[in-house]
């Protein structure tokens, strides 16, 4: 199979925005994307990176007329890196807020949009309240503990709570003795209220709720 110096040159030039984009999946929660999907956004990520380089110096990668009246890339190995070390800060970056919800937060804050930054408010909830819970299954028993590993999927489900211990009719705890629960039955899960308890007031479970 023939490249044409031109195809080479278009794939050299969308390798950041397609870098920033693997990255980004790899460190934020979304929504499938599909091939098309995934291209955009490739390229609004390549125009941004090179956007940003380009008041220190030209394209990683021109073309250049041949003898031949072909097209041939010319790559600028140290510009080529530069764009690729910022398509993966991008990304980190981006990741960043979307995660902590920093830029929705502020959009929220204007009263231009009333969503989050994340796919679900399962997500949401959890990466928020960083607290202790106690969760109540259908058949009345109720566990608290630190809500340690949570699914990314509501539909999924799973909860691992650490340092775990019973709450009896009479409020009072039994530990568990054990480092923690993996919940894998979101059926038996009736609701998860989240106490008043961060991470570093745990002892103090009495009335805590």
């Amino acid at each position: 199979m023939n490249i044409s110096g031109e195809t080479l040159a278009v794939f050299l030039l969308l390798m950041p925005g397609f870098l920033a984009s693997a990255v980004l999946n790899a460190v934020v929660v979304r929504s499938t994307k599909d091939r098309v999907g995934n291209i955009i956004e490739a390229l609004v990520l390549s125009f941004v990176i090179y956007a940003i380089l380009t008041p220190f110096g030209r394209s990683p990668v021109d073309l250049e007329v041949t003898s031949t009246g072909t097209y041939r890339p010319v790559v600028t190995p140290e510009l080529l890196l530069y764009a690729m070390g910022l398509a993966i800060g991008l990304a980190l970056l981006l990741g960043f807020s979307i995660t902590n919800d920093y830029h929705m937060k502020l959009l929220r804050r204007v009263k231009i949009t009333s969503s989050t930054a994340r796919i679900n408010t399962w997500l949401d909830i959890f990466i928020d309240q960083r607290r202790y819970v106690v969760v109540t299954f259908t058949d009345g028993r109720r566990l608290f503990g630190w809500p340690e590993y949570y699914s990314n999927d509501t539909t999924e489900g799973l909860l691992y709570v650490s340092d775990p211990a019973w709450v009896g009719d009479d409020d009072k705890y039994t530990d568990l003795g054990v480092h923690g629960i993996l919940l894998t039955n979101k059926d038996s899960i009736e609701s998860i209220v989240f106490t008043h308890l961060g991470p570093k007031d745990a002892e103090s479970r009495a009335g805590g709720q």
